[in-house]
């Protein structure tokens, strides 16, 4: 190196020093070229929803969600002081049809049982494109296929979390004389409120979730506990899907370990005679195929997912129930 004229040192001592910095840019310019072309925010949105037909060779319906992108279908929640918030009386042929106190049915000549859904958007049936492509109104057919069949009534709302699960079950709720109450949940939990703690907020949904086990058993409704689909359970992700993990980071970051304590606390529900336990949140795992259009919400191939996990987990109960009841 002594050998060296100045002018070649110099030059040797810019590479060697620029080195890292043109590590960086091309690392940089590698991401921006895998990422500069996947969209963002509803684009992303509809995207994601679009894709999960397409990449199945299945028609993309032209009216998209029932409840439209971000729910722009739908009118503002009706305030209410039993639970909070409900959904608004709303009746548009084929997509949505809700009662004054925003409840769904499904079923009713010939039904044997009587089940009692609750719980968010998903619950609600988001994102699916139509009333029968719901996973309720599958879930349905599935029951009456199996000998089942159920009349349902799904009482959700969007943003609902198990606290407001908990107050329409025991002022509402209980007053239907349901054989069996679902709770399909455990999503909002973990992303509704701020500055809440990841144990605050599995101790909270799990002591809501007891205290509707304890209030079911003295009704002798028979009680089933379903966590919910959830993108990271999915174990392959599309470079869609892995944009929408990207781009909601903070508000999945307490679901990969939060949600298997939810379950053990589930299943230690489980332990009381009438109380079930269905585990929904890696129902979509096997998929290769775009199905969630955000970190909860799917289109129709995925409920057709989760009325397939649903039905598996009701149909024991029903058995049960309806030999108890001698139906």
């Amino acid at each position: 190196m002594s050998a060296l004229p100045l002018h070649k040192k110099i030059l040797f001592w810019a590479i060697l020093l620029s080195l890292p910095a043109c590590c960086a840019i091309g690392a940089w310019t590698f991401w921006r070229s895998r990422h500069m072309d996947l969209p963002s925010g509803k684009k992303l949105n509809k995207g994601a929803w679009e894709a999960s037909f397409r990449e199945r060779d299945l028609r993309v319906p032209k009216d998209g969600p029932r409840d439209g992108y971000w729910g722009n279908r739908m009118p503002a929640w009706t305030r209410d002081p039993d639970v909070g918030w409900h959904e608004s009386e709303t009746h548009i042929p084929r997509l949505v049809e809700q009662d004054s106190l925003g409840l769904q049915r499904q079923g009713g000549d010939g039904a044997r049982a009587h089940v009692l859904i609750l719980g968010g958007s998903v619950a609600w049936g988001a994102y699916a494109s139509t009333i029968k492509a719901t996973y309720f109104g599958q879930l349905e057919g599935r029951l009456a296929a199996a000998g089942h069949p159920a009349r349902l009534t799904v009482m959700a709302a969007g943003a609902w979390t198990s606290e407001n699960e908990l107050k329409a079950f025991r002022t509402r709720g209980v007053a239907l004389a349901p054989d069996v109450v679902v709770f399909l949940n455990g999503m909002n939990d973990l992303t509704q409120g701020k500055d809440i703690a990841e144990e605050a907020r599995v101790r909270g949904y799990l002591d809501h979730m007891h205290e509707a086990r304890d209030l079911a058993e003295t009704k002798h409704i028979a009680a089933v506990f379903a966590l919910q689909p959830a993108l990271h359970g999915k174990r392959h992700k599309t470079p869609l899907e892995e944009r929408i993990l990207e781009l909601m980071v903070d508000k999945a970051a307490f679901v990969p370990t939060a949600y298997p304590r939810m379950w053990d606390g589930l299943r230690g529900l489980s332990s009381h005679p009438g109380t079930t336990v269905v585990d929904c949140s890696d129902a979509f795992s096997g998929e290769v195929a775009t199905t969630f259009t955000d970190i909860w919400h799917f289109a129709d191939p995925g409920h057709r997912l989760l009325a397939d996990c649903l039905a598996a987990g009701l149909l024991p109960v029903l058995d049960s129930e309806m030999s108890r009841k001698g139906r």
